[in-house]
């Protein structure tokens, strides 16, 4: 596994690097012009040791010293063994339009079979590609696997018995014994004789909330047992949206991703659907890299006359309901009734999850699910939420943090709602966000750095400072004391079923009595600063806008023009804050404030920068 697990750590440090420059596979390989299947394969950890032309174009692209992009992969590249080394070139996927952005799959199901496994299981949400996956794993094995399915309901599950009598039959054409233990001891033999591929699939259906084959198919453990026996010579994938918790068994999990972005790409650019343009990221996003979805968009956009291929059009029409799919809704519906069934407190907590927004601010910490579960004893509540963690299908958790997908996020609102929740969800996320605000402004003051005039000697570099420090302030773009402000009203509108923060400060006795004491003071401050600065930049841009012009008259034009750089630097600059400004008080539903930006925007927007 040593290599494997190196691979991972690269391409993870390459991912967050990209990450913090704002770029993701797509943006870097429009910048660098790279080939896009060498961008996957880098961010992936596929390529030990990219060449020096590749790594200077992406370190012109993102901004950073070259040296910073050789170290990420030196540590690969120098401790890969030679067996690693061939490892990497032994994996080849045959190209195929409909099996995309799988490389690292297959490569890791390679590795583990070189390793030794004997079975492995894929684990994964529904629609993510577990079976689509085994079955071109075996392909390119050339293996015809006997495929064991389990029934997508607990009642339809086949006997274990009846499969081993079916499987000795067709295949082996041996008379099975109706001994349980001699039939095993039967396909053992055949097994030991014979290279085959056993593909078992949706073992969730077999198994309980705890990851424990339930009593009438408790005999498929012996059966897992044994194909995992080293002496037989087959392969077996196991496919299951949950975790299997059998403590006997000896089976090698591989945890299945959702595709990437570069991988919806390529997917839809191979049915000739255009996905050059921004918001395609967000459908990505939107639908959680799912293959399955991916697949039905696609379908939909061919298919239907209304969007003709245009999948930016489909954007358009749908954004609003991510589940107007029939097939999609099914597919999400079928994974919170199960939760239901296996486990109550679980899948009310992942309902009640849908009450957060998971947008300025992408996650909650663990105290914003214990705070939900109200109707749970105290010492129980982490048991729950880890209950949750297990079904990995359904809620997003790392570092301590928390979220749901949009789609899955749709779905546990309307069941909110349905169940009547809603209010009292809210209530509770209100309270959570008030304990999380007190606790930022005790750890994490933001401190911006007083302008020392002292540093500079004329007039010129005094107001290059200025414009230096505004342009520093401007990056911070919102700070997160006043996203979890926006937070804390966009749930107290949703409990108290107003439609603006205006209207609730004239609900006096809300306003004044539900925890809004530490808040109050800062709420329009958020928006203010933001429009005094964008004006001050204005007006300290325009004299030096008539100086430049003047200067222009004059022939002095080196000096003009510095004069209407200076004037481009205020006004962009000042523009941003205002454009903050807009959006803080459009997401806090201060609509006289939103009018007074949107005035001031159009005010300045009238002058002349060029």
């Amino acid at each position: 596994m040593s290599r494997q697990k190196k691979s991972e750590e690269t391409g993870e440090a390459f991912k967050k690097l990209l990450e913090q420059k704002g770029f993701n596979q797509y943006k870097l390989v429009q910048a660098t012009g790279l080939d896009k299947s060498l961008i996957s394969k880098i961010a992936n950890g596929f390529t030990a040791s990219p060449k020096p032309v590749t790594l200077e174009k992406i370190a012109v692209a993102l901004k950073v010293e070259l040296g910073e992009l050789t170290r990420i992969f030196a540590q690969l590249h120098n401790s890969a063994t030679p067996q690693a080394q061939q490892l990497i070139t032994e994996v080849t996927v045959s190209k195929d339009p409909n099996f995309v952005g799988r490389e690292e799959a297959i490569a890791h199901l390679n590795d583990l079979v070189n390793e030794g496994a004997k079975v492995i299981l894929i684990q994964a949400k529904g629609g993510v590609g577990k079976a689509t996956l085994a079955r071109k794993f075996f392909q390119e094995k050339g293996l015809q696997p006997f495929e064991i399915r389990i029934g997508m309901e607990t009642q339809d599950i086949t006997p274990v018995e009846k499969l081993l009598q079916d499987w000795l039959k067709s295949d082996f054409k041996e008379e099975p014994n109706e001994d349980f233990g001699m039939m095993l001891k039967q396909l053992k033999r055949k097994l030991e004789a014979h290279k085959i591929g056993v593909f078992i699939h949706n073992l969730e259906s077999a198994l309980d909330g705890k990851g424990k084959f339930i009593p009438p198919h408790r005999r498929y453990v012996e059966l897992l047992n044994l194909l995992a026996d080293p002496d037989v010579q087959s392969i077996t994938i196991v496919t299951s949206r949950e975790c299997l918790n059998e403590s006997k068994l000896k089976v090698e999990l591989y945890k299945l991703p959702s595709l990437d972005e570069m991988a919806w790409r390529d997917f839809f650019s191979s049915q000739k659907i255009d996905t050059d343009f921004q918001a395609f990221t967000d459908i990505h996003k939107a639908y959680g890299g799912n293959a399955k979805a991916m697949e039905i968009l696609c379908d939909v956009v061919i298919k239907q006359e209304s969007y003709k291929g245009d999948i930016q059009a489909y954007w358009q029409a749908n954004q609003a309901d991510l589940l107007i799919e029939g097939k999609l809704e099914d597919l999400v519906a079928s994974q919170f009734n199960r939760l239901q069934q296996l486990d109550p407190d679980a899948y009310r907590l992942l309902c009640r999850l849908g009450c957060y927004r998971y947008q300025n601010l992408p996650s909650v910490t663990i105290e914003g699910l214990l705070c939900l579960l109200w109707d749970v004893p105290e010492e129980l509540q982490k048991r729950v939420v880890k209950s949750l963690e297990d079904y990995k299908s359904l809620v997003e958790c790392k570092n301590g943090e928390y979220w749901l997908h949009p789609v899955i996020r749709q779905e546990a609102i309307s069941r909110l709602k349905r169940n009547g929740e809603w209010e009292s969800a809210n209530g509770r996320a209100i309270k959570f966000w008030q304990i999380y605000f007190s606790h930022i402004l005790k750890t994490e003051q933001l401190e911006i750095n007083k302008i020392d005039f002292n540093l500079v000697e004329n007039y010129q570099e005094k107001l290059d400072l200025i414009i230096e420090t505004a342009e520093a302030i401007a990056n911070y773009n919102i700070y997160k004391d006043e996203l979890v402000v926006i937070e804390f009203i966009h749930h107290s509108l949703k409990f108290y079923d107003l439609e603006s923060l205006e209207e609730l400060i004239l609900q006096s006795n809300i306003y004044e009595n539900t925890g809004f004491s530490l808040l109050r003071e800062k709420i329009s401050e958020f928006v203010e600063w933001r429009i005094n600065l964008g004006k001050s930049l204005y007006e300290l841009g325009e004299p030096t806008h008539t100086l430049a012009v003047i200067d222009k008259k004059e022939g002095k034009f080196t000096e003009s023009k510095e004069q209407f750089t200076y004037y481009k630097r205020c006004f962009y600059v000042g523009q941003r804050f205002l454009k903050t400004a807009l959006d803080i008080a459009n997401q806090l539903k201060l609509y006289r404030l939103v009018n007074e930006v949107q005035l001031l925007l159009a005010r300045f927007q009238s002058y002349s920068i060029d």
